[in-house]
């Protein structure tokens, strides 16, 4: 699969997510700092957590490990989200950082 095409099957998958939560109620911001997570959920203007989406069977580039921790010192949870063919598939808590 191409570059963009990765890329834009990223966004499509981010964006399957973030309208998970936001039928949920939720606010969701998106965030395209280098292994920054993906997603931002907040609740009546509170951060609730933050998402990193992949697609089903990709794994965690070392900078995206990294930021993890960093955001956990500051009191903040990250989930990671298996999107396959559209829909969610699996939602891991921070434990798949390590």
């Amino acid at each position: 699969m191409p570059n963009g095409e990765i890329r834009e099957k990223g966004r499509k998958n981010e964006e399957v997510v973030a309208e998970h939560y936001r039928k949920q109620g939720y606010q969701v911001l998106n965030q395209n700092e280098r292994g920054f997570p993906d997603l931002i959920v907040l609740k009546d203007k509170h951060v609730l957590f933050f998402v990193e989406v992949k697609r089903r069977g990709v794994r965690l580039r070392q900078e995206q490990k990294d930021m993890t921790p960093k955001l956990g010192k500051e009191g903040f949870e990250t989930k990671i989200i298996d999107v396959l063919d559209g829909k969610i598939v699996g939602i891991h808590g921070s434990e798949m950082f390590r």
